[in-house]
């Protein structure tokens, strides 16, 4: 196995004769009154296929940020003084297990520290040539941040109550409150295609089905990622639920891995105590890789 290191040891050259031909157009054009504009040529996004890395010992770290934006009436804006909240994370492909509905999986680890605040999750996957597919995750956690619940204060969104902007953002992605699973197996049925290969813009499938609702996946477009020195190309991956378009979520994912994602809520309902709606809220939730190290 061959441990191909990524922590941001990227390197890029000029070629010189673009140097010594720029140089050459700026001498020229300095006797007369043409103007010349060198502009940088345009970074090239790779649209070739590509599978998510699935190497045991693959690690990610990223950031977490957490904003309270477009808060209305400005009466309640004392109520988000907080934010924006940070936190970093940590991701490894830890090993494969077995499992009854899915046979040979491979555990995928996440843990998302701020302060003395720690949630922790695992997450059981399969990769073929077709797809990526989730069975089934486990959550724990301590009172995490930033789930803090703000005394007197409950979010409306799709119909329903939430503790807090968390809870909202867990139901949406999870189905449920991901963060008071405790270390139950949840699995996932039917299992959720994650992602489906080959990676061509345009492809969509449903991702959950909720019943009422569902989530669909959908690859819009290629896109770079900056790291540092390095440019990353990435699918940007439309999630689209069925039932509220105050939803508007974007995974980013590469050859390396997911390297961001944005997920906003628009127009979330703050409420008092006794349920009356006191304003609105847009809640945004933003991941991104930091550092990687991919194990082939």
């Amino acid at each position: 196995m061959t441990n191909i290191k990524m922590l941001k040891q990227f390197t890029y050259f000029i070629p010189s004769f673009i140097v010594i031909i720029s140089a050459a157009i700026y001498l020229t054009s300095c006797g007369d009154n043409d103007t010349v504009i060198y502009t940088d040529p345009p970074e090239a996004v790779d649209t070739s296929s590509f599978e998510y890395p699935f190497g045991i010992g693959s690690t990610w770290t990223y950031s977490k940020t957490y904003y309270a934006e477009n808060i209305r009436p400005d009466s309640i804006r004392y109520l988000f003084n907080s934010y924006p909240l940070t936190g970093t994370g940590y991701s490894e492909i830890l090993y494969d297990t077995n499992i009854a509905i899915g046979g040979t999986v491979r555990v995928i680890y996440d843990r998302l520290v701020q302060g003395n605040d720690t949630t922790a999750s695992r997450f059981y996957y399969t990769n073929s040539s077709n797809s990526m597919v989730c069975y089934g995750y486990r959550g724990g956690s301590t009172p995490a941040f930033p789930y803090a619940k703000t005394p007197g204060i409950k979010f409306g969104s799709d119909g329903k109550i939430f503790n807090s902007l968390s809870d909202l953002s867990n139901y949406v992605i999870y189905g449920h409150d991901f963060a008071s699973l405790g270390d139950t197996f949840i699995q996932e049925s039917p299992v959720t295609v994650v992602l489906k290969y080959p990676v061509v813009r345009g492809t969509e499938w449903i991702f959950k089905d909720f019943g009422l609702s569902t989530l669909k996946k959908k690859y819009i477009s290629f896109e770079n990622y900056h790291l540092d020195t390095a440019t990353i190309s990435c699918i940007k991956t439309q999630r689209i639920n069925s039932a509220n378009s105050d939803y508007v979520l974007y995974d980013y994912y590469s050859k390396y891995g997911q390297m961001k994602r944005e997920y906003q809520f628009k127009n979330t309902q703050v409420k008092n105590q006794f349920g009356i709606t006191i304003g609105y809220v847009d809640y945004r939730d933003v991941y991104n890789v930091t550092s990687f190290n991919i194990v082939n």
